[in-house]
């Protein structure tokens, strides 16, 4: 094989190596001064083996942005502010978001990032999250 065919081959085999981490997006919409839930799980979660986190912005690749809450699989050890909580069964892979009291700056962009042993494993989720007022 020539070394014009060979580059050729590795470039379209490890082509996605290169590629942005993708999470996938949902939006949420709530309304001023209530408390709203951003959706989280995964189903295979092992205490042992799975942390996560919670942040402001756009999934990064190995972190969150603007960490708000972070578990070490069990329980929640970090937190930005009270008025963000896990509410669901953090052992059975639920970590969805509460937020409380909710105004406007709390509209935007959140990431769910599932740490996963290995490599490209982690889960990453978006949600967005779109506040309105009360009618």
């Amino acid at each position: 094989m020539s070394k014009e065919l060979l580059l050729l081959w590795l470039v379209t085999e490890l082509w996605w190596l290169y590629l942005p981490p993708t999470a996938s997006e949902d939006t949420v919409i709530g309304f001023l001064g209530q408390s709203v839930t951003l959706p989280c799980q995964h189903s295979s979660w092992s205490r042992r083996r799975n942390s996560m986190c919670w942040g402001k912005g756009a999934c990064s690749i190995s972190k969150c942005n603007q960490e708000l809450l972070h578990t070490d699989g069990t329980k929640v050890i970090s937190t930005k502010s009270i008025k963000y909580t896990l509410q669901g069964r953090i052992w059975r892979g639920n970590v969805s978001l509460t937020i409380s009291n909710t105004n406007q700056e709390d509209s935007g962009v959140y990431c769910c990032h599932i740490k996963v042993p290995g490599w490209f494993n982690d889960v990453k989720k978006s949600v967005r999250l779109e506040l309105r007022r009360a009618s």
